[in-house]
């Protein structure tokens, strides 16, 4: 006896069987029971989700000799002519190979004719949108006003390219991609009854390979089978649908947000000699950066990726370690490398092109050294004394804003420009003051004015003399350094993790111990810098530092590894002994997090940038001279 694959021989043969398809099914059995059937239905959505099974069904329900039902028993002569394929009443017809006029005036002409032995003749058509338009045409006056014999069922996966004339004719029913843990429980049920196993991690794969596809899903599943036999691993599954292993996509992803351009070649290296395809490793990443762009914007992963939990625990936690900007960049990068590898003539070389451009792209930081140069440009520009270059650490940003307000104030304020003085001799050796006698060519903004005005922080709660002066915050804004990914690292350099802007509202201690936990531990950083510090009580001689979390993960997380030795190392700053404690519910009168302070200080900045660009004199000169307008205002060049 011939094999019968698994996808055929596993059909729903009654509407109990269907699966994913709850909406839609439901409201065909209602409208079965009632006796509210309509002429004409349209079945619309991806490959294998149930569409021409459901439209067997349908036929099977009206000619069922039980009456019009919404269970067919599947034991009368009609229902198993149908389900064979040999029923004379219902007829299946292939769009894509009848697609002229003639055809449907075929078809016309048969639905004149009483039905033999059934209740109803049912004409299922699948993929309807292959008709020509002349046969559109011909169809539309018979299925507007059928005779009452006749049913019509459509299928398709391209309704766009169906006429609204006969979309207006029909029920719509849109059928959904089955999710994955629904395929997942159906293949255990299936391969149960055929006793055979592959293990959860495997179907797991395999329920993520059909792309919501039920038939899909079968059909790798025997595929998988016929390589690997019973019981069948993941890596089984891997090797027999030639699927790259999903820790090499992390492990490239997190290669190139720290920077580590070695690591990212390896691993570009080994997925080639491995003979998978580079197209499809690129768009695994650019899922990847998808997810972390996501996470970064909703707070959380979860609910937007058929992700295990501990793939969505981690990339929550990556993603609130680096600045969204940052992530932003990539994934716009990442789908324009895309298409030049998709062209290119050797993917390899265009793939690691990419790579490298990704791992050695600016930090997002970047921009207070680059705002930096404009304001001593623009007073060079202006004849006035160049402020030295400073280093970063003595010079921030917002420094440079206050700086730049009140000069720019000063000389608004005057009734004349005050005279020039002598620049220092290296500048004026380089570059002399411009003539008055024509524009100055107007630079990129810079930041003279200053930030908007917030509101007033809460007052920050008095460190102790023992504390340490902050270094770096754990920043879900500012630079990553070089972190392992499994949440611990070596000690980072101070300059690495400096964020060179004003954090207002925070206490000096509660950030130097977060600092520190983030430099072992970042997933603990990241976790503790979205916590809002309530103060430390006393327990007899030891200190009990309160926090208050406020999303349930993270909270969690924090509270199972109180004792963790990175937490307990940074807990000396707040005196010996000390031990961290993680309340339930916040008082309501508690300051912002360091995260939170971190946004603010980004958003003021940016601000700022814009506020300067718009209302800058040499701007302002360069519209009046060219007679343009203000379209938009970047810091620089995004790559």
């Amino acid at each position: 006896m011939a094999y019968e694959v698994l996808a055929r021989k596993w059909r729903p043969q009654t509407f109990d069987d269907v699966v994913g398809q709850d909406t839609v099914v439901s409201t065909l059995k209602r409208a079965l029971s009632t006796e509210r059937v309509a002429h004409a239905f349209l079945f619309t959505g991806s490959r294998g989700i149930g569409k021409t099974t459901v439209a067997r069904l349908m036929a099977k329900a009206l000619c069922c000799e039980k009456g019009i039902t919404d269970a067919p028993d599947g034991t009368c002569v009609h229902c198993r002519e149908i389900a064979a394929g040999s029923a004379v009443d219902v007829v299946e017809i292939d769009g894509a190979s009848h697609t002229g006029v003639d055809d449907i005036r075929d078809l016309r002409e048969a639905t004149r004719f009483q039905p033999q032995s059934c209740r109803f003749k049912v004409f299922i058509i699948d993929e309807v949108h292959m008709l020509s338009t002349s046969a559109f045409n011909a169809l539309l006056k018979t299925l507007e006003e059928p005779p009452p014999h006749v049913k019509f069922i459509f299928a398709t996966t391209e309704p766009h390219k169906i006429p609204v004339t006969i979309l207006s004719r029909c029920q719509r029913y849109d059928f959904r991609r089955i999710k994955s843990d629904v395929i997942t429980d159906r293949l255990k049920s299936v391969l149960a009854a055929e006793d055979l196993s592959v293990d959860d991690e495997g179907l797991r794969l395999i329920a993520r390979a059909a792309e919501g596809g039920m038939r899909d899903a079968l059909s790798l599943t025997d595929q998988v089978l016929s390589f690997a036999g019973s019981p069948a691993t993941a890596s089984m599954v891997r090797d027999a649908l030639g699927m790259i292993d999903r820790r090499s996509i992390v492990e490239l992803c997190d290669a190139i947000l720290d920077r580590r351009g070695k690591d990212a070649l390896s691993i570009v290296q080994a997925v080639y000699e491995g003979g998978f395809n580079l197209l499809e490793l690129t768009d695994l990443l650019a899922r990847e950066i998808r997810h972390l762009n996501v996470a970064k914007a909703a707070g959380s992963v979860v609910g937007f990726a058929d992700l295990a939990e501990d793939d969505l625990a981690h990339i929550d936690a990556r993603a609130a370690a680096t600045d969204g900007r940052d992530l932003q960049r990539l994934f716009q990068a990442v789908l324009d490398g895309q298409e030049r590898i998709f062209e290119a003539e050797n993917e390899r070389l265009a793939l690691e092109l990419l790579v490298i451009r990704l791992c050695q792209r600016p930090s997002p930081l970047d921009a207070q050294a680059v705002s930096e140069a404009l304001v001593r440009l623009d007073a060079l520009a202006k004849g006035r004394a160049v402020p030295p270059l400073g280093p970063r650490a003595t010079s921030p940003a917002a420094d440079i804003v206050r700086g730049a307000r009140e000069q720019s104030a000063s000389s608004s304020s005057s009734p004349a420009a005050p005279p020039a003085p002598e620049p220092e001799p290296a500048l004026a050796a380089a570059a002399p003051p411009p003539k008055r006698d024509k524009p100055s060519p107007p630079p990129a903004a810079g930041i003279d004015a200053a930030p908007p005005p917030r509101a007033p922080a809460p007052p920050a709660k008095p460190a102790p003399k023992a504390a340490p002066p902050p270094a770096a915050p754990v920043s879900t804004e500012g630079p990553t350094g070089d972190v392992s990914m499994s949440g611990e690292g070596e000690p980072l350099d101070e300059a690495d993790d400096d964020f060179p802007l004003p954090l207002e509202g925070i206490d000096e201690t509660w950030l130097a111990f977060v600092q520190k936990v983030g430099r072992r531990a970042y997933r603990l950083g990241g976790d503790l810098a979205h916590g809002k510090y309530l103060g430390t009580r006393r327990d007899g001689d030891v200190p009990v530092v309160c926090v208050f979390i406020e999303k349930t993960v993270p909270r969690e997380q924090v509270a199972s590894h109180v004792k963790h030795p990175a937490i307990v190392e940074a807990l000396s700053v707040f005196g010996p002994g000390a031990r961290l404690e993680v309340t339930d519910a916040a008082p309501g009168d508690e300051g912002p997090s360091i995260a939170e302070a971190q946004d603010t200080a980004v958003r003021a900045l940016q601000s700022a940038l814009e506020a300067h660009a718009r209302e800058h004199p040499i701007v302002q000169k360069a519209l009046t001279l060219f007679g343009g307008e203000i379209r938009g205002v970047r810091q620089g060049a995004d790559r």
